[in-house]
């Protein structure tokens, strides 16, 4: 063990002046050309990556915490109804849908398509079923729009997971999407709600969306005008 001779302060091995004023550190009983190891390490080591499961974590412990304070202030001072449970479902099927994919290791894709869609669902029909609506309305209206949208899901999956797709047929396939849910989807809501209007801009988002895809179909097929795309956007 070493001491500075000039302010008497235990010294490293390492060391090679000291800590508190500087005094250069001869040690003669050292060999000078082998250098001992320093007791703590000179750099910060920075993880290259954060881990899935931490972010995880992290972000379900802020979900946790208002839902907690919400259930708490619920039944200690409006006890007369259970508003927090709408707070708790909607935070439940957010966790489900963005959260809960980063605890599991490899992307499982078709089995989170299957556990979003009953979540929804599920989500839903609670919705329902707190607010005492007709629960009818869910099961002819909001029931086949949740199976639209997850079907088309479902089909974008299937056709482009494991697939190299140009992003000009992954756009023109989205709108497809868009255009066949506006239709169908507008359809539903006008005849189990009585909504003609909301049918009508079913039809014209539809008819609006069959000019963007006719569009992109031409520029999918047209090589000139796919290259000079690529020079005008992603150059």
């Amino acid at each position: 063990m070493s001491y500075c001779v000039n302010c008497g302060v235990e010294l490293d091995a390492s060391a090679e002046k000291c800590v508190l004023c500087n005094t250069p550190v001869l040690n003669p009983n050292l060999n000078p050309e082998k250098k001992a190891e320093t007791p703590f390490a000179m750099e910060s080591h920075i993880p290259k990556s954060i881990s899935r499961k931490f972010v995880a974590y992290i972000v379900s412990v802020v979900m946790f915490i208002p839902n907690v304070v919400c259930l708490i202030t619920n039944f200690a001072f409006f006890n007369e109804t259970l508003w927090s449970l709408n707070i708790l479902c909607t935070s439940l099927l957010l966790w489900i849908v963005f959260v809960f994919p980063f605890f599991t290791k490899k992307s499982k894709p078709y089995l989170m398509w299957a556990f979003d869609t009953a979540a929804v669902a599920s989500y839903f029909y609670f919705i329902f079923a707190m607010s005492k609506s007709n629960i009818g309305t869910y099961l002819t209206v909001v029931l086949p729009v949740i199976g639209v949208v997850s079907a088309q899901m479902l089909t974008f999956m299937l056709w482009a997971i494991g697939k190299k797709r140009h992003i000009i047929l992954k756009t023109l396939h989205l709108f497809v999407d868009f255009a066949v849910f506006a239709l169908i989807g507008g359809l539903l809501i006008a005849e189990g709600l009585s909504l003609k209007v909301v049918g009508v801009i079913g039809i014209i988002v539809f008819v609006s969306c069959l000019s963007i895809i006719a569009f992109l179909a031409y520029c999918y097929k047209s090589n000139s005008m796919r290259r000079y795309l690529s020079k005008r956007f992603f150059a």
